[in-house]
């Protein structure tokens, strides 16, 4: 069995028995060892005299951190033993040694040893360091004074892409086409990114000149950025784009996190339902970020309405000192079919500390009487863009049989579970041979008040910490959220 260190640089491990409070002991030597590869990493080029103060340096740090385990770590009280003495004599005994041999390897005198293990002298530091110095005994864990390294040596040769287990995309295609040949009704979100031919429609429409000004080119990067550093500090972190699509916005605003943070350390996952996307995505991640040793790059292909069930993606940030940070960019959450559900069912595995970054477009007017709504949002008064006609009339030429011709309209959904928000769904009417007709809702998005927006989120236990409009044009008011998972309140 391979030892965590050894797989936490591209998935962490599953810990289910961890606090989600770091302590004292754990923060310290956290940090500890952040500053020994640091100074691991402070080159002293040439100077012979530099190197030697280096390696001592090194050496120093090192030390430090035997001493703070030894004195401070949780292991003295969870073993049962009641002195250095008791825990002394363990070790030795489990290493196999004798006194007169552990007196050898250590350079230190016999009587020495017996009295340490018999309580009647206290261990100078000197002496502990000694008994340190002696791998066998294992007083102190490797993984200790080991180098932190983001990623070991062996991470270019580690899988990189995961099919989620239970995913299965042939399926989804089935039902997508049963669907079609039925008699109508609204297409899962999900279905209109599947197959090739959709993802590339999509992919011209997303890179279309009006959609990159739009949205792509009036992101806040920069304030999203520093508003992470602000909240999260210098921890190592986990960020998980949700329905990347071609992972544009979401590797523009990596970055700035890269740019902001000092001594970056970051996972980034991209976990999308659509293959093509998938590796269309992964590749711009691929080639963006190359070798940047500060950077781990992973493509998972998996729904994210299912995201409780990738374990891979799941950890106590306590234990490894990191955090999550889920971002759905893009219109994504304009997308769901019931917003607060899936806030509360899609992160189930968050912890406290975690983030939640996500961009909506606002709702146009206050009131929820269509014919206010009708007046005032401007898409409303205009046709269904050539483009996401063409984008979202490829599924039904493709699996719709006997489809003869489609027309596109928008209908006003004002039955939204979160209060304030309405949608707009794109409907397609398909005319079949023999003059028969069906409509399926095709594609839906979303306008909300970010008041009500904030509120829902409250009540399931996220508190917001950024919001952040979007630069440029104000006839499409957007913004983007960060909300913060809040440490449960223990009740009384």
């Amino acid at each position: 069995m391979q030892p965590e260190a050894a797989v936490s640089s591209e998935f962490p491990s599953v810990i289910s028995d961890d606090t989600s409070q770091t302590s004292a002991y754990q923060a310290a030597l956290f940090h500890l060892r952040q500053g020994l590869q640091a100074l691991y990493e402070l080159s002293p080029g040439k100077d012979r005299e530099k190197k030697d103060a280096h390696e001592e340096v090194l050496v120093l740090q090192r030390q430090i951190l035997q001493l703070l385990h030894l004195h401070f770590s949780p292991e003295r009280e969870t073993s049962g033993a009641r002195s250095f003495g008791d825990v002394l004599r363990q070790h030795r005994e489990e290493a196999g040694l004798t006194q007169a041999q552990l007196a050898a390897f250590s350079n230190l005198s016999i009587s020495l040893v017996r009295k340490l293990e018999q309580g009647w002298n206290m261990p100078t530091r000197a002496t502990l360091l000694a008994l340190c110095s002696v791998a066998d005994l294992k007083l102190v864990p490797a993984e200790v004074t080991t180098l932190p390294s983001m990623r070991e040596d062996s991470h270019r040769l580690a899988p990189n892409c995961y099919l989620s287990p239970g995913f299965d995309a042939v399926s989804m295609m089935t039902e997508l086409g049963q669907q079609m040949n039925g008699s109508g009704g609204a297409i899962e979100q999900t279905y209109i990114y599947l197959d090739p031919k959709s993802a590339l429609d999509w992919i011209q429409l997303a890179n279309a000149p009006s959609y990159v000004a739009a949205f792509r080119e009036s992101m806040p990067h920069t304030a999203i950025a520093k508003c992470i550093r602000q909240v999260l500090g210098p921890s190592g972190l986990d960020l998980i784009a949700l329905g990347p699509g071609d992972a544009k916005v979401e590797v523009k605003l990596v970055q700035h996190i890269l740019e902001e943070i000092d001594r970056p350390n970051l996972r980034f996952y991209l976990l999308d339902a659509s293959q093509p996307l998938l590796s269309r995505g992964f590749r711009h991640a691929v080639d963006t970020f190359n070798d940047d040793p500060r950077i781990f790059v992973c493509g998972i292909q998996g729904n994210f309405h299912h995201l409780p069930r990738y374990l891979q993606l799941h950890y106590t940030p306590a234990r490894s000192h990191r955090r999550r940070v889920y971002m759905m960019l893009g219109d994504t959450i304009g997308n769901l079919e019931n917003e607060p559900q899936f806030f509360q069912n899609a992160f189930s595995g968050a912890a406290p500390g975690d983030l939640l970054i996500f961009d909506v477009g606002y709702a146009f007017s206050d009131s929820m009487d269509p014919t206010d709504i009708y007046r005032c949002d401007p898409a409303l008064s205009k046709p269904v863009p050539e483009g996401l006609q063409r984008w979202l009339g490829g599924p039904i030429q493709r699996y719709c049989q006997g489809a003869q011709n489609i027309s596109f309209s928008y209908r006003l959904d004002v039955h939204r579970p979160l209060a304030g928000s309405y949608g707009l769904q794109f409907i397609a009417k398909v005319q079949l041979l023999g003059m028969t007709t069906r409509e399926f809702c095709m594609h839906q998005i979303r306008r909300y008040q970010p008041e009500s927006l904030t509120r829902c989120m409250q009540s399931l236990g996220w508190e917001q910490v950024g919001l952040f409009p979007f630069n440029g044009s104000s006839t499409r008011p957007k913004g983007v959220f960060i909300f913060q998972k809040r440490t449960p309140k223990v009740p009384h």
